[in-house]
C-alpha cells in the first residue's frame, strides 16, 4: 500500500496541548502500518486554510458532542487569516483534546492523509470548517464503527437566505428523503443525483478505521476537489462493511453566490472525470447539446418529450418548494440553478478530460 507522503508539502509540525507554540516535533506518518490500532478512541480530523471563523463554529459544535472527541485533529494548510490564533486561544480553554499538525501547501486530501497517519486513534470522523455537528453526530459514528468499517453520514442544508434556500431545494440532498417509498421520488433521485448515497459520502461526516482508509490507499492527493467521493467509492467497492447512518448528521452552509456555485461543480466535475466517472457527464452534455435543438427544430413528438423531461428535471425542485413553504416569487431560481449547475459541470467535464489528456495534474483551485 502506497500513500502518497506529506513531504510534498514542506515542513509538517505537530502542536499538541501543553506545548507551546514554537515546539515542533515530526509525526509519525508511516502509513504503512496503518492496520494496527494505535489507540482505542475515535478522533476527529479536520483539515483547514484561512477558515478561522468557519473553525469557530465547528469547535463549539465538537465541544457540545454527547460523546466528546477523544482527540481533534486539526491540519492547517497554511492559514494567515488568524485560525492558528484561534487554535492556540482553544488549547488554552482546553475544552478538546486538541492536535494541530502545520503542513503549508497541503491541499485537502493530503490534509486528511496526514492527519489520519498522525492521529493516535484507531477509529476517524471527518467533518469541514464550516459544518456544524448535530450533538450526536459523533455518537452515531463511534457507535457504527463497532460493526462497520466505514460510514456515511449526512449533512442538512443551514440555508440562511432565499438564494440559499433555493440551493438547498435545487441541488442538494435532503435527509428527510431517506428511505421514502415513493417511485417517483427514488427515480427522481436515481436519474438526477438528489439522494445520500453510501458510495458518495463526503468529507462533511463520515467515519472510518484506520485499516479501511489504509485499504483504500488513503485520498488522492491529485484530486483538489471529490476526493471524499473518490475515497467512498473505493472503500465500498472493496467490499468492507458500510453503512449509511442518518443521525451522523451536520449542518453545512452552501456557497453563498452564483459564481462561487459554479466555480464548486465545475471544480468538482473536472475531478470527477480524472477518477474515471465520465458516463454521467457525458449524458448530461448530450443532454445540452441536442435537447435546444430539438426544442426548436424537432419533430412535434420530439418536442413534447423533451419538454416531459425538463418538467421532469425541475418536479422534485419544485415539490421541495411547496413542502417547505418557499415563497413563490423565489421560484424563478430552480430552473436556472439546475441549469448552471450542469453547464459548470459540463465545462470541468472538458476540462478533465484535457487533463487525463495531457497527464496533467488537476490544477489547485483560487482562493477567493
Amino acid at each position: 500500500m502506497v500513500i502518497p507522503s506529506a513531504e510534498n508539502y514542506g515542513r509538517v509540525t505537530r502542536v499538541e496541548p501543553g506545548m507551546s507554540d514554537t515546539s515542533t516535533g515530526q509525526p509519525d506518518l508511516d502509513r504503512d502500518g496503518a492496520t494496527a490500532a494505535v489507540e482505542d478512541g475515535i478522533a476527529v480530523v479536520v483539515t483547514v486554510r484561512d477558515d478561522r471563523d468557519q473553525l469557530a463554529e465547528l469547535l463549539s459544535a465538537l465541544a457540545a458532542q454527547t460523546q466528546p472527541p477523544d482527540e481533534v485533529m486539526v491540519v492547517d494548510g497554511g492559514s494567515t487569516d488568524g485560525t492558528l490564533e484561534l487554535l492556540a486561544e482553544a488549547r488554552e480553554h482546553g475544552l478538546l483534546s486538541l492536535v494541530v499538525v502545520d503542513a503549508p501547501g497541503s491541499n485537502i486530501a493530503a490534509g486528511r492523509n496526514i492527519g489520519i497517519a498522525a492521529s493516535s486513534y484507531d477509529r476517524i470522523a471527518l467533518t469541514d470548517a464550516g459544518c456544524r455537528p448535530e450533538p450526536e453526530w459523533l455518537e452515531s459514528i463511534a457507535n457504527a464503527l463497532t460493526h462497520s468499517d466505514f460510514v456515511g453520514g449526512t449533512y442538512r442544508i443551514d440555508a440562511r437566505t432565499p438564494f440559499e434556500q433555493c440551493l438547498a431545494v435545487a441541488l442538494y440532498p435532503s435527509p428527510e428523503e431517506i428511505g421514502a417509498e415513493s417511485t417517483m421520488l427514488a427515480l427522481s433521485h436515481r436519474l438526477f443525483g438528489r439522494a445520500f448515497e453510501i458510495g458518495l459520502s463526503t468529507g462533511r461526516s463520515m467515519g472510518f478505521t484506520r485499516a479501511a482508509w489504509a485499504t483504500a490507499g488513503g485520498f488522492r492527493e491529485d484530486l483538489y476537489a471529490g476526493e471524499d467521493v473518490n475515497f467512498s467509492s473505493t472503500v465500498v467497492s472493496s467490499g468492507l462493511r458500510v453503512q449509511l447512518v442518518p443521525a451522523a448528521e451536520v449542518a453545512w452552509r452552501p456557497r453563498m453566490t452564483w459564481r462561487a456555485n459554479a466555480v464548486m461543480y465545475r471544480t468538482y466535475a473536472r475531478g470527477d472525470v480524472r477518477r474515471g466517472r465520465r458516463g454521467r457527464h457525458l449524458v448530461r452534455a448530450l443532454g445540452w447539446t441536442m435537447a435546444p435543438a430539438i426544442a426548436i427544430a424537432g419533430p412535434r413528438p420530439a418536442r413534447v418529450m423533451v419538454g416531459g423531461a425538463v418538467i421532469a428535471y425541475v418536479g422534485l425542485p419544485t415539490a421541495r418548494a411547496l413542502k417547505v413553504g418557499l415563497p413563490a416569487r423565489e421560484w424563478w431560481r430552480l430552473p436556472l440553478l439546475v441549469a448552471m449547475k450542469d453547464l459548470a459541470q459540463c465545462v470541468g467535464a472538458v476540462e478533465g478530460l484535457g487533463d487525463a489528456l495531457q497527464r496533467r495534474a488537476q490544477p489547485a483551485p483560487k482562493r477567493r
